[in-house]
């Protein structure tokens, strides 16, 4: 899929929405793809006691502050907590089906404030990685129509590399996302999305610019 198709498939008009954001290089390139575009939308990180939320937040609140997009947090770290039966084993993410509980958070919380729109940058590999995530986003969707909001995932069948490369054409600093699983200050390396991010460079063909230790 080239970039010009790719983005012919994304001409939509919409009203002001919210972006779920985490800061990774995948809602990060949307947020740099639609503000270039001129869009009117929020950025939500939801922190639900993941290892990376405080890297995440930091990166977050810098990208945010460059697009001049107001970033919101929710803070529900005890949710993960609740999830983790095991008190001396705590995994990076204490929730494994986590769409299931921040996206029906996101949509309340649009129904709430404004908006019409919540939008989730799913692509290609986390739908190979998980399965049947194409049908709990579906019935998502549902929920947010029951409320009158719109959950879409306009980028479900990207490749990573691709929505890599449409952000950073459109303007996007790879340097200032964050992806590790760990949380450390550097990236790992080894964890499952550190190896998605690397390969995602390599794909592209572009020069990676994360420091990895």
């Amino acid at each position: 899929m080239k970039i010009n198709k790719a983005k012919k498939l994304l001409e939509i008009d919409i009203m002001k929405f919210l972006l779920l954001f985490s800061s990774g290089l995948d809602s990060s390139s949307v947020a740099y793809y639609y503000a270039k575009k001129g869009l009117d939308f929020d950025c939500l990180f939801i922190n639900y006691g993941q290892s990376s939320a405080r890297m995440q937040l930091k990166y977050g609140k810098i990208i945010c502050e460059k697009l001049k997009r107001r970033l919101i947090i929710i803070n529900a770290k005890n949710l993960g907590e609740a999830f983790v039966n095991n008190d001396w084993l705590r995994p990076h993410e204490p929730i494994i089906h986590r769409n299931l509980v921040i996206v029906p958070i996101a949509i309340a919380y649009a129904k709430q404030n404004g908006y019409e729109r919540v939008i989730m940058a799913t692509i290609k590999e986390d739908c190979e990685y998980e399965p049947n995530r194409r049908d709990i986003m579906e019935k998502l969707k549902e929920l947010g129509e029951i409320l009158g909001v719109r959950f879409e995932t306009p980028f479900v069948n990207f490749p990573k590399y691709l929505l890599l490369k449409i952000g950073i054409k459109s303007g996007l600093d790879p340097s200032i996302t964050y992806s590790c699983l760990l949380g450390h200050k550097y990236h790992c390396g080894k964890c499952s999305q550190c190896l998605k991010r690397i390969e995602a460079f390599k794909q592209a063909k572009i020069r990676d610019p994360t420091i990895y230790k």
